[in-house]
């Protein structure tokens, strides 16, 4: 399983082939949504200053200008951005301007792929220093492997409501009485979970508080799962559960 943030972009080339070819094997990456793309570097500039995006693709040669010009005239500098060209030479003065990463035409895909990892490494260090602490934007995943070979399923950490370890496996409990099932062992699952949402409650159960609705003597109720009462361990062993359900209290 891998856990991350879907950064958004655009891709500019005055070439539609060539953002055709792009489109095609960014699709295949998880982390990583195109929300437009442009073969007019003016309409380009337009859509940047009135929306927010994590990074860009962008040609360095655009017709009558280049990807030099383009980046001067932008309002912020803090935009990721990789090059793209099919010429050596402009190799140097990308780097030269702190640009993630310059690619040649036509790109492997491994090659393209390096250069995505990097932009997700760099916009990953610009993220406050929460760590496992947060779900911001709710955008985290897991990916889960399998049953069958090669079979990859997505699923958002809003949508799971408690993980339940059975019979060798853990089972995902997720909205709408859906349920998914991998082979990681419940420590695993739960090293990857944000501990302020994520809480485990019982050696089979870990519940996200999200959905919490009420604890008694007979157990625990999700607001997803009425009709199921998941088990509380003991008080000793589970000390983040019980001090999330005496946090902010009122009344008694």
């Amino acid at each position: 399983m891998n856990m991350g943030k879907i950064w958004s972009g655009i891709i500019i080339d005055d070439q539609q082939a060539c953002i055709d070819h792009l489109t095609e094997m960014v699709s295949e990456i998880s982390y990583v949504d195109i929300v437009r793309t442009f073969t007019d570097p003016q309409e380009a500039k337009i859509f940047l200053r009135a929306n927010k995006v994590d990074f860009m693709i962008l040609d360095v040669e655009l017709g009558k200008t280049d990807a030099f010009d383009f980046l001067r005239t932008l309002p912020s500098s803090d935009l990721k951005t990789i090059l793209y060209t099919a010429h050596r030479q402009y190799e140097d003065l990308g780097y030269d301007i702190h640009v993630v990463d310059v690619l040649l035409k036509e790109v492997s895909r491994s090659r393209f792929y390096a250069a995505l990892r990097r932009v997700d490494e760099a916009l990953g260090k610009l993220l406050p220093n929460t760590g496992r602490d947060s779900l911001e934007h709710y955008s985290y995943y897991f990916m889960i492997k399998g049953p069958v070979r090669y079979k990859r399923t997505e699923v958002r950490l809003r949508e799971v409501v408690y993980v339940e370890s059975t019979n060798g496996q853990v089972k995902f409990h997720l909205i709408g009485d859906r349920t998914l099932v991998c082979n990681s062992p419940m420590k695993e699952v739960q090293e990857k979970l944000p501990v302020n949402w994520f809480k485990q409650c019982h050696k089979s159960f870990i519940i996200n508080t999200s959905f919490f609705y009420s604890y008694g003597a007979d157990g625990i109720l999700m607001t997803e799962r009425t009709k199921t009462k998941i088990p509380v361990g003991d008080k000793k062993l589970y000390p983040d559960f019980f001090s999330y359900i005496n946090s902010n209290t009122i009344g008694g």
